[in-house]
């Protein structure tokens, strides 16, 4: 049996050894893929020899590339096709998992994408650098090219994102709303999503991070965030596919905290055992916008186009100053949680006056140490049960044994096995657009945004 690809992993990092390796190993297995190879950076070779040596499935080969700050004749573009060149097998097509810090992810889905090679790139697809800053404002016409160049090739494009294959979100809300707003023939009239990341930084990690990074000019929503931008416009998107005869605009505006307001916002004794108390910028600095969000909140409404009517309000709030398990002052380098996120997510759509679903999904830490967490979820519908017999006034349900990464993984092992669907490169191009707006909006405070929907 000749193997159908061979897989090329761009960014070896912890959560590709120990979350995708097993998902990379069963489709050697069943025979979708021969082997894997890596793509990295010079600067991570130790790291990647450590994490190789000690994981069972070796790559076939490895291929390290000039840094960032490295003076090199060739583009990106040639530097990238010459290692693909280097790792490709002989006769069998190639796949590229493109797993890097997220500012180097274009460069790698163009290649993909203009030389007919079927990719998966992690979240969010793109984050558009111009003089080696964040520019939102490229988000929309990047992905609009992108697209268009993949529109007639042979190759498929995915996007890594846990809202696509989650058990709660997609099979449980989004495919209930879904099929009662189609027998009620009943719009989405509010939605409101909060996404408590968990993630404490110090001061200094700001300045000095390339993992998850801010100094580049972004932050929350160009990092955890996506996932629930992307779950929220799917949810929105249930009017347009519902009733195809009207079409809808988004109107928002937002407001954004940043790492230089974070010194107002943590508690000075607390701050002092870190050694993070004294100000690190000047309260009057002027460059408040030069490091990217930490927190972002906003406030939008669905419009009818034609009637100018309002259909659906709600609020959208991606939040990373929140409860953390953090109690070390230095980044440990051999644990992913490196800041002590702990996720809380919750969200509730309601259809006018006939029904709501609300759904809290959060983690819980084991022990006084916090070795390990466990997450929950708690799924709370209220209905008219007095006009609809076949419904409950109030219903709850929990859910424990619930790990995110699950839904990851069904997304990877489809895309390995080519029965990937959900989540194409076309089909994120809407939740991009918002993520567009709502990274322009925390750097306009007030400004109303629109975008089509």
């Amino acid at each position: 049996m000749i193997a159908k690809h061979h897989l090329i992993v761009v960014g070896f990092d912890e959560i590709v050894a120990n979350k995708y390796l097993p998902c990379i190993k069963g489709a050697v297995q069943s025979g979708h893929i021969d082997s894997y190879s890596i793509i990295d950076l010079e600067c991570q070779r130790s790291a990647i020899e450590q994490r190789v040596h000690a994981i069972d499935l070796k790559p076939r080969g490895i291929v390290y590339l000039p840094d960032s700050d490295a003076r090199v004749r060739e583009t990106p573009q040639e530097i990238i096709a010459a290692a693909v060149r280097r790792l490709r097998t002989p006769g069998i097509p190639t796949k590229v998992y493109i797993a890097t810090e997220v500012r180097a992810h274009e460069a790698y889905l163009r290649f993909c994408v203009e030389n007919h090679i079927n990719s998966l790139v992690e979240k969010p697809v793109l984050a558009p650098m111009v003089d080696g800053r964040f520019k939102p404002s490229h988000i929309t016409k990047t992905m609009e090219e992108l697209i268009g160049v993949s529109v007639d090739s042979p190759a498929e494009h995915s996007v890594m994102t846990l809202s696509r294959y989650h058990p709660i979100y997609n099979q449980k809300v989004l495919a209930s709303l879904r099929e009662r707003m189609d027998r009620w023939e009943a719009p989405l009239t509010s939605f409101h999503l909060r996404a408590a990341g968990g993630v404490w930084n110090l001061q200094r990690e700001f300045e000095s991070r390339d993992d998850h990074p801010y100094k580049y000019g972004y932050g929350m929503m160009m990092h955890g965030a996506y996932h629930y931008v992307d779950l929220a416009t799917q949810i929105l998107s249930l009017n347009s596919s519902l009733f195809p005869e009207r079409q809808f605009k988004l109107e928002l505006s937002g407001f954004g905290a940043f790492p230089i307001d974070q010194r107002q916002r943590m508690s000075r004794p607390i701050t002092r055992r870190f050694q993070d108390g004294d100000p690190l910028w000047p309260d009057d600095a002027d460059d408040g916008f030069r490091f990217g969000e930490t927190d972002a909140t906003s406030t939008f409404r669905l419009v009818d186009i034609a009637s100018g009517r309002t259909v659906s309000l709600g609020t959208l709030s991606f939040e990373q100053t929140t409860p953390s398990i953090r109690n070390w002052d230095e980044l440990p380098p051999d644990l992913y949680n490196v800041n002590g996120r702990t996720s809380s997510v919750d969200m509730e759509a309601q259809i006018s006056t006939l029904f709501s679903t609300h759904v809290h999904c959060y983690d819980i830490p084991r022990g006084v140490s916090a070795d390990g967490i466990d997450a929950f979820a708690r799924v709370t519908t209220r209905a008219n049960a007095a006009l609809l017999p076949d419904e409950q006034y109030v219903s709850e349900e929990s859910f424990d044994g619930l790990f995110h990464s699950d839904s990851n993984r069904q997304l990877m092992e489809h895309w390995l096995n080519g029965t990937e669907e959900r989540s194409s490169l076309a089909s994120h191009l809407l939740p991009m657009k918002v993520t567009e707006a709502l990274a322009s909006a925390v750097l306009t405070p007030g400004r109303l945004i629109e975008v089509p929907f």
